[in-house]
């Protein structure tokens, strides 16, 4: 059976803010479009011109504020990347143990996919285009929790392991079921399943090899 992004999601969210724009402002109109139909369609899937459209201004005033739709992809990637991590940071404590960054984390993600369903889907499906052409998703979450795995495995607390290898099995928990919920697979709210994502991922850490 044929499974489609459920695009009624990508309605929900803050219709005057963009990423970086100032809300209300065109810029942030140019964002919040762009997330929309590049969540829908894919970067390669959208034009300028249709981004304009759906804004209601001209091509040129596009470039106004943004120099090429690359620019406006990468600008978006980036500063949702940096979004998420300023949002883990800000509910985390250097001595805080494992455990606790990995709930930080997973209700970071989660906390983004139910308020923001656009700009979470887009972080989610552009991943390897806009990594794939620039090479640099900018802050990154991830590396927060990479860190905290390696010194839990310093500590003995978890067992030893390629920490990246280990940081992308738990990731994959949350974003998998995140892109179940895009496809109207998942009906629930993400934010109903953090403890069931904790106990998951502090298993795949806590797993040999």
């Amino acid at each position: 059976m044929e499974t489609y992004l459920d695009v009624t999601l990508l309605e929900r969210g803050p219709e005057d803010r963009g990423i970086t724009g100032k809300p209300g402002s065109t810029k942030a109109r140019i964002e919040r479009n762009a997330l929309k139909l590049f969540a829908a369609k894919g970067v390669d899937g959208v034009s300028i011109k249709e981004i304009a459209h759906a804004c209601g201004i001209s091509n040129g005033a596009m470039y106004r504020h943004f120099e090429s739709k690359d620019s406006l992809a990468q600008t978006l990637f980036q500063a949702i990347h940096a979004n998420l991590l300023n949002v883990l940071t800000s509910r985390l404590e250097p001595g805080d143990d494992l455990a606790t960054s990995v709930r930080a984390l997973v209700m970071a993600y989660c906390d983004l996919a139910e308020r923001d369903p656009a700009a979470f889907a887009y972080h989610l499906t552009a991943r390897n285009t806009v990594l794939a052409r620039a090479g640099d998703g900018g802050a990154d979450p991830s590396d927060l929790l990479t860190r905290r795995l390696e010194a839990a495995m310093a500590a003995g607390d978890v067992p030893a392991a390629d920490p990246e290898l280990k940081s992308a099995m738990a990731l994959g928990v949350v974003l998998q079921a995140a892109e179940y919920r895009l496809y109207g697979r998942i009906k629930t709210r993400l934010t109903d399943h953090v403890d069931a994502f904790v106990a998951a991922i502090m298993a795949v850490l806590h797993s040999q090899g």
